[in-house]
């Protein structure tokens, strides 16, 4: 993706979500925008859920989510009317705050309603850990757009994920290290499904490389205050950068869109700024990074510097690709991951599945997706799936902080071309 500055806009989701408790945010998303050809009786509603994260640590995926279904759903039913179809889409979108317990709730909340294929989310993969006995159990169908872990790469469930799983970025992580003569990480990750779960495939792989893993430091969702972490990490940096030297030395912070807070206090400790530092696909392209002085200042000075699946190349986004980027950018005033762009294409598979089967039954639905996925390919990548369900293949890029005009913005880096397994510099 090309690189641009990403800023929060007030606007994009149309109502002030700070307040939210227990009770969920419900909107329903249809077709409003494009002119449509003559008018046909809407005979079917075929509704889809979107449990999402709009306000918590990973509220700007979710909210680009939100924007790419927004965009699907309209484009999707465009598609109907225009031969004459009287079936249309709708999506209710429910705001998580990333909290595992509203996220099951929502899903209860969500089939009660009669909703049998959820799309996009959870955008977490605890989110998506709590809901799997209900999804299995009752043949509600999720094609998620952001869940990484492993742990949850399992044949012949009711979870399909259009995103690579984190073996594939653990081994991107791996060879940029390699590539930057880096033998002495020092972890730091957040402790839920997905950090703990890249953490451990990171660690597996570089000990398998011959590298060394400092314990490291780890804490709860929900942290706020770094402090006694950056005085938890400080002796560790320092010892490494004794026995091994500054330059073979690395921190890896394996967290969502906190991260910000924690640069920003590490950048208040000299020693922690001697040695590069990684991020991770949750916590590169944030906003919550780039805008903020201080952590963007520090995070320029280390070198943060983290992969996220792509599409095409750093630096060289496909034509269709490049287009949706603009139409999300234009609705939430930040640069989209290829995350989101996936959202897009989920609604999009959703429909054609429909198409095949005449029905939004879990189980019919099911069935045919893989070859849906196999035969899709429309903002130039692959959603070819492997036997667990998830994407079979795709290429990381690597994103990192530098100063423009207006202050600092991300800039891609490098590809890890997962084919090869190498990386290419832009």
């Amino acid at each position: 993706m090309h690189a641009r500055a990403q800023r929060n806009n007030p606007k994009s989701t149309n109502m002030n979500l700070r307040n939210l408790t227990l009770s969920l945010l419900l909107l329903i998303v249809l077709s409003c925008k494009k002119e449509e050809p003559a008018p046909v009786q809407v005979a079917t509603v075929v509704p889809l859920g979107a449990i999402l994260d709009l306000t918590g640590d990973y509220s700007e995926e979710g909210i680009a989510g939100q924007a790419a279904i927004e965009l699907a759903v309209s484009d999707l039913n465009q598609r109907y009317a225009s031969v004459g179809s009287p079936v249309r889409f709708s999506c209710l979108i429910a705001d998580t705050h990333l909290d595992t317990s509203l996220t099951i709730t929502a899903a209860r909340e969500m089939y009660d309603r009669g909703i049998r294929l959820l799309v996009a989310g959870p955008n977490n993969s605890a989110g998506l850990k709590v809901i799997k006995p209900f999804l299995d159990q009752n043949q509600m169908l999720v094609l998620n757009c952001f869940s990484t872990a492993p742990s949850l790469a399992i044949p012949d469930d009711f979870i399909f994920r259009l995103i690579t799983d984190d073996n594939v970025q653990g081994q991107a992580l791996i060879r940029m290290m390699q590539y930057d003569s880096i033998s002495t990480l020092i972890p730091v990750w957040r402790e839920d499904t997905y950090g703990t779960g890249l953490y451990q495939t990171v660690k597996q792989r570089l000990l398998t490389q011959g590298g060394i893993m400092m314990p490291g430091v780890s804490y709860q969702p929900g942290a706020t205050n770094f402090d006694e972490m950056i005085r938890q990490l400080e002796p560790q940096v320092t010892n490494a950068i004794a026995t091994y030297g500054a330059k073979r030395v690395a921190v890896i912070v394996i967290s969502y869109q906190e991260a910000a807070d924690f640069l920003k206090s590490a950048s208040v400790v000299h020693i922690l700024s001697t040695v590069k530092w990684y991020g991770c696909d949750a916590n590169i392209q944030k906003t919550s990074i780039s805008s903020d002085p201080a952590a963007a200042a520090f995070a320029h000075t280390v070198r943060f510097l983290g992969p996220i699946m792509g599409i095409g190349t750093a630096g060289n986004l496909p034509e269709r690709a490049q287009q949706l980027s603009d139409q999300i950018m234009a609705k939430t005033g930040s640069n989209p991951t290829a995350y989101a762009l996936t959202v897009y294409d989920a609604v999009q598979i959703y429909g054609l599945s429909y198409d095949i089967v005449q029905s939004n039954n879990g189980t019919l639905v099911k069935t045919v997706i893989p070859s849906v996925c196999e035969a899709y390919n429309y903002l130039g990548i692959s959603r070819k799936l492997n036997p667990a369900g998830d994407l079979a293949n795709a290429n990381y890029i690597f994103w990192t902080v530098v100063p423009n005009a207006q202050g600092y913005t991300w800039a891609s880096y490098a590809t890890y071309m997962a084919e090869g397994d190498y990386i290419l510099l832009r």
